[in-house]
């Protein structure tokens, strides 16, 4: 994980830093769809896109302000696997105090391979040595989330649960008070029934004994630090928006 941060001239920024490039970057899908969401809004005062502002608005946490936000930001985890990269992460202020906000971007793509849950991936190790990693990793991320027996927890997909978690890792590295993890939904405006990805979403606030609540945000605490946890739905872009920010 580099230290160092180069600022944003536009979406084309956002492009370089995906892992499959020209696999990831369409519109229609959420890499796009994110880079879009997060560049128009951050020449205003605020600094947020108005669902994620709106969830903050409506919480313990009130107004909110962008103060940083860092795109494809990588957080480690315990464990010889891959970072925990986050689509958005965000440095926030509020009348709470300051927030570590990680971002999950979704526009109709599954939560890891197939909504993969915790109990799938802890088996799915090739080894013993393999599988122990993963619990190794696993005690690490479940010190980040709520307390809840792990049972709870199996039938919660993997990337939810890590995702949460780099929220959490990023607000005690940085001393904060407060932490939140947002799911990004993207879908069109005719779009009004219930997903799939929500329903994993609401399996994650059950596990921690919250209401799932699309565009409200629900409050948990990890130790010392207060967590919240929410769904903002979002349209796609127009044709004029990409262009504002292309």
């Amino acid at each position: 994980m580099t230290r160092l941060c180069i600022e944003t001239r536009g979406i084309c920024n956002w492009r370089e830093r995906l892992a499959k490039p020209d696999s990831q970057w369409r519109r229609g899908f959420s890499a796009f769809e994110t880079a879009v969401a997060w560049e128009k809004p951050s020449c205003h005062d605020a600094g947020l896109p108005e669902p994620i502002a709106e969830l903050f608005r409506g919480s313990i946490f009130g107004e909110a302000k962008l103060l940083l936000a860092i795109a494809e930001h990588k957080v480690p985890l315990d464990g010889r696997r891959a970072d925990s990269q986050c689509d958005v992460w965000a440095l926030l202020h509020t009348a709470s105090g300051g927030v570590s906000l990680s971002v999950e971007a979704k526009a109709n793509e599954p939560f890891g391979e197939g909504n993969e849950s915790l109990k799938d991936w802890l088996v799915a190790g090739k080894s013993e040595r393999s599988r122990g990693n993963r619990e190794d990793r696993w005690k690490h991320i479940s010190a980040h989330l709520p307390s809840a027996a792990k049972e709870a927890y199996l039938a919660v997909p993997y990337q939810l649960l890590h995702r949460c978690a780099a929220a959490v890792i990023e607000a005690r590295r940085f001393g904060l008070p407060n932490a939140a993890f947002v799911v990004q939904s993207f879908a069109p405006p005719s779009f009004g029934g219930l997903s799939e990805n929500f329903e994993a979403f609401s399996r994650f606030c059950q596990a921690v004994n919250l209401k799932a609540d699309r565009g409200r945000m629900q409050i948990a605490t990890v130790g010392e630090i207060r967590l919240g946890i929410g769904w903002a739905d979002f349209r796609f872009a127009t044709d004029a928006e990409v262009a504002a920010v292309a």
